[in-house]
């Protein structure tokens, strides 16, 4: 009886060690039947131009109707963004960027559905440091283009000749008015002292 009792024990206790190997074989398998990120484009937490696409690759398969990918600005905005597509595998789920993106932190947003019926969310950062072509530390080359020169007005440069000619210092010598009103002055001196003399003849003569 005894015997018995014991080979009993030794069945129950067998069973119950495979019915929990059982379970958790099969909770470990459950929760690696989950559809986790395996990498995405652009990398988290790097600098980048605009990138063409943003992507997430997952470990299995998932469903498309019941998953997006959604692109957001740092004040939050959604990005303008072509709708979501998967690759030939099923496990690459992606989206086209539209247009060029302003310098700036954005975070990407996703959501999956695994073949298994589970699901996942998720997100990932990056930043925009310049757009497409152009190269912020390269400063703008200066023109090496001749400057057009202005035709002269003759009369003008005259003037400008003479104002500088009357800038001169005083002690510089007799300007041309000042010759000019000295010999007028000398001419009417002598032209006076003739008229005294003849006056002085004809009274002369007729005394």
């Amino acid at each position: 009886m005894i015997r018995n009792r014991g080979i009993r024990s030794l069945v129950w206790g067998a069973v119950i060690a495979l019915m929990a190997a059982f379970f958790v074989a099969t909770g470990a398998s459950a929760a690696n039947a989950h559809a986790e990120v395996v990498s995405t484009s652009p990398v988290d937490n790097t600098q980048v131009t605009t990138p063409a696409v943003i992507s997430v690759t997952f470990t299995q398969e998932i469903v498309l109707e019941f998953s997006y990918i959604s692109l957001f600005d740092e004040a939050g905005t959604p990005v303008p963004q072509e709708p979501a597509t998967l690759d030939a595998s099923s496990r690459v789920m992606s989206s086209a960027i539209s247009q060029s993106l302003a310098p700036g932190m954005y975070r990407v947003v996703w959501h999956n559905l695994g073949v298994d019926g589970h699901e996942v969310d998720g997100e990932f950062f990056f930043e925009v440091t310049a757009t497409p072509g152009e190269d912020p530390a390269t400063p703008a080359e200066p023109s090496t283009q001749p400057s057009e020169e202005l035709p002269v007005d003759p009369d003008a440069e005259a003037l400008i000749a003479v104002t500088r000619a009357g800038d001169g210092p005083s002690d510089a010598g007799l300007t041309t008015v000042q010759i000019v009103g000295w010999s007028a002055l000398g001419a009417g001196v002598l032209a006076g002292i003739a008229a005294i003399v003849v006056v002085f003849v004809r009274r002369r003569r007729v005394g």
